[in-house]
């Protein structure tokens, strides 16, 4: 099935209750003991409270559609592989009965109220405001649903009620808590380390008309005498297809470049952000020379949410696609190619394409770098080539520079590591120092 993701609504956040740890009233409950209903004033979405109109019926329009719009997608069966994850590194927990790839269904079935939702900052407990200090979700469309969600190994077993969200067109979003003690499945986490446990599990997913994908996460909490600590334990993702294993938790769906996704197809994207023609640009050392720039693909993309970043500008949906870029200079200065993304957010006038690629040689390749006749510091560890390129209603912008690493000297003595670009910003020993050797940017 080919995606057909947002081609005719508005761009927001979809900072949904996307982050593990903002918890606050539940509109669902894993466990199949709730009663459903609506959602409720105090809930929290990205450090936010949600407010809820009930609507006249579903087909009321909305700033972000209709109810009846949303279930015309997000109602129905889906089938995904899904991967059950091990614990990170220092981690304790494991899960079971399932382990490696199984196969998950989810079956949702419409309810009859509908709701406008709005979301606002929460006061402090002095009752003032936060000043701006959490990005809340715009606002949004939901609507009751029924949910069922098995795997074929029988880890999961659920029914529950609650509330689909969407704030664009195509793509709907549900979070509810779990708890192991009442699931109607045989999932169970168990943990090696006594002191350990897993507080605060949650399944999140994204619905649209080519699928579904979503994770299942907790919280590992550890505790040694007055000491607490905790860290992020990923339970299971689906559909875990290669193409997002870059993404956050490598949830997402993967997407063709024919695809359209965001108003556009990925074919048209990196199209957007190639330069017609070489562009002038000054090296460091003031003299001329033009830049020309190709920008290829290298696989498909993947389609997934951001929403767990402290940039307010990349959280929402977005496609990634992986590239090869290269560059060419005509004084012979540069000639190389690099690896990595193209990543578009928003649509229509609100649309932004960024290609970004890096590479690191040390100095025993440093002709791998693209660059010639490379002067560096004789303390020199490695090169670094950093590509940047930013286009948006309009205009675009981009820069080529190579660094320097070394290794900071240790003890008393060591002076601050510079950052490139910045002067001197962390301590020697805490990392490597990097030296601009050479930059080219451009506008147009």
């Amino acid at each position: 099935m080919r995606l057909q993701l947002f081609q005719s609504f508005g761009f927001g956040a979809l900072a949904l209750g996307f982050i593990v740890g903002c918890e606050g009233g539940q509109t669902g409950d894993l466990s199949g003991q709730n009663g459903g209903g609506g959602p409720s004033v105090g809930e929290t979405f990205g450090g936010c409270d949600e407010h809820q109109e009930e609507l006249k019926g579903l087909d009321t329009e909305t700033e972000a559609g209709t109810a009846q719009a949303l279930l015309a997608y997000a109602e129905g069966t889906f089938d995904a592989p899904i991967a059950w994850k091990t614990a990170g590194k220092g981690q304790s927990w494991s899960v079971g009965p399932e382990q490696g790839e199984g196969k998950l269904h989810v079956k949702v079935t419409g309810g009859t109220k509908a709701y406008r939702l709005t979301y606002t900052e929460p006061k402090s407990a002095n009752g003032l405001e936060t000043n701006g200090i959490s990005f809340c979700p715009a606002p949004s469309v939901g609507v009751a649903a029924h949910v069922d969600v098995t795997t074929d190994g029988g880890a999961l077993a659920e029914s529950f009620d609650t509330v689909l969200r969407s704030n664009l067109a195509g793509v709907a979003t549900l979070s509810v808590p779990l708890d192991f003690s009442k699931l109607g499945g045989s999932l169970e986490a168990t943990s090696s380390n006594p002191n350990a446990k897993l507080v605060q599990p949650r399944l999140e997913a994204m619905l649209t008309a080519s699928g579904t994908s979503g994770s299942i996460a907790a919280m590992e909490q550890t505790e040694s005498g007055e000491v607490a600590g905790a860290s992020r334990a990923l339970i299971a993702v689906w559909p875990g297809s290669a193409a997002c294993a870059d993404a956050q938790d490598g949830v997402g769906l993967e997407v063709a470049l024919d695809d359209q996704v965001l108003g556009t197809s990925g074919t048209e994207t990196l199209a957007s952000v190639a330069l017609a023609a070489p562009v002038d640009v000054t090296w460091m050392d003031d003299s001329k020379t033009k830049l020309s720039v190709v920008i290829e693909s290298t696989g498909n993309g993947c389609f997934s949410l951001n929403d767990d970043v402290s940039i307010p500008s990349d959280r929402g949906p977005g496609a990634s696609y992986p590239v090869r870029v290269t560059v060419k200079s005509e004084d012979g200065r540069v000639d190389g190619q690099y690896a990595g993304h193209a990543v578009v957010r928003g649509v229509g006038n609100q649309r932004r394409v960024e290609v970004e690629a890096e590479v690191e040689v040390d100095m025993a390749h440093s002709a791998d770098c693209g660059f010639s006749n490379v002067s560096a510091p004789a303390d020199t560890e490695s090169l670094i080539v950093s590509f940047r390129t930013y286009k948006s209603q309009g205009s675009a912008s981009g820069s080529v520079d190579l660094f320097a690493t070394a290794s900071p000297p240790c003890g008393a003595d060591a002076q601050p590591t510079p950052t490139p670009g910045q002067g001197a910003s962390a301590p020697g020993c805490d990392g490597s120092s990097e030296t601009r050797l050479e930059n080219a940017s451009w506008d147009l």
